[in-house]
């Protein structure tokens, strides 16, 4: 299940990522509901918030021992049987690990991220920032959830 859902979040990333990249400019876009929702790509060559601008070598290094360290942990403890919860686990895990993977990618192709969902109130983020930050929310949620059982 854990690689189905990797594959599954990396590769419609992937997919929307190319359709933004294909169909709209560089600092360009267009509302989906004006004033709230806008498409607008941006090109972040930094990490979170734009922060590292201009560090893509030691983020490429640094994403991609994270992803194959993650990914490595998730599947011991796949093959062992002894997480917590193991549903939720693995898809949290996996959605961490699928959008690290998509911005790496991103990374080593372009040389930045391609961001594009724009709510005028955060910064411009993309699916696999979304994928990372759902997949850390069911973590949590765990933790918390097995701390009340003990």
């Amino acid at each position: 299940m854990a690689l189905a859902i990797i594959a599954f979040v990396f590769f419609l990333d992937r997919f929307v990522k190319n359709l933004v990249l294909t169909h709209t400019p560089e600092g360009g876009g267009f509302a989906v509901v004006p004033g709230i929702f806008h498409i607008t790509r941006v090109n972040n060559t930094g990490a979170a918030f734009g922060m590292l601008k201009g560090h893509g070598t030691i983020l490429i290094v640094i994403s991609a021992l994270f992803v194959a360290f993650l990914l490595l942990c998730l599947l011991r403890s796949v093959f062992s049987g002894k997480t917590p919860s193991k549903f939720l686990s693995e898809a949290a895990w996996s959605l961490i690990i699928a959008g690290a993977a998509g911005n790496l990618f991103d990374r080593t192709r372009y040389g930045y991220v391609v961001d594009f969902l724009d709510f005028r109130i955060w910064p411009v983020f993309n699916l696999a920032d979304t994928s990372i930050c759902l997949g850390v929310f069911l973590v949590a949620l765990g933790l918390w959830k097995q701390r009340k059982q003990n």
